[in-house]
């Protein structure tokens, strides 16, 4: 695809990343109106996809974690081609967006420690921001936690990503993508940091 904006030079990076299936597709679908391909089964997005927004250009990496089909060869192959890929980004990344399952969050992060490891969303969050100025998480999937229960996992989040990156406060949007809650708000904070940027806003499919 053309990934050169009006001036002919490449156009800054919009990236979106997270676990697969946790709604990184879809949440570019709502935004933009593009129609990403989706697969029915978690972690069938292979390789990244790129939308041309003129004066961005928006970037969907395959989630990490489970890919259906796939052997642990081949998922480790594709894992290091998300990194290689990133890294050689890392000069045009004017944004990051991280996308967790906040419903289970929690779960997923006290089984990786338990063995004495570091959550794969925390682990990339704190890589998202070494290569990228801004990072925004999308905790999606708000609708599946229990109301009296969502700020206790807002807090819980915020806590290991405060220990993750102690230099960055946290920005955390809460969503639930499949019903489009919280898309205003992320689209609102993109258009802030295009207008700090000087560069001129997408036109959204999101109203």
């Amino acid at each position: 695809m053309n990934e050169q904006g009006p001036t002919g030079k490449k156009q800054p990076l919009i990236v979106f990343a997270g676990r697969s299936n946790v709604g990184k597709s879809s949440t570019i679908r709502i935004l933009t109106g593009q129609k990403i391909r989706v697969g029915k089964k978690p972690g069938s997005t292979r390789w990244e996809q790129m939308i041309n927004l003129d004066s961005v250009t928006l970037v969907d990496i395959p989630g990490f974690g489970f890919m259906s089909g796939k052997s642990k060869t081949e998922i480790e192959e594709i894992k290091d081609h998300i990194i290689e890929s990133l890294e050689s980004w890392s000069n045009r990344t004017l944004l990051a967006v991280l996308i967790v399952d906040i419903s289970l969050f929690r779960v997923l992060f006290e089984r990786w420690s338990s063995r004495g490891e570091v959550p794969v969303e925390v682990e990339f969050y704190s890589f998202l921001c070494e290569i990228s100025p801004r990072v925004i998480v999308l905790a999606n999937k708000m609708d599946k936690v229990k109301k009296q229960h969502i700020e206790d996992e807002v807090e819980f989040l915020t806590d290991q990503l405060r220990e993750a990156v102690s230099e960055r406060e946290p920005t955390i949007i809460l969503s639930a993508a499949s019903k489009k809650q919280g898309m205003r708000e992320l689209r609102d904070l993109i258009d802030e940091i295009l207008d700090e940027e000087g560069l001129d806003r997408p036109q959204w499919a999101l109203i």
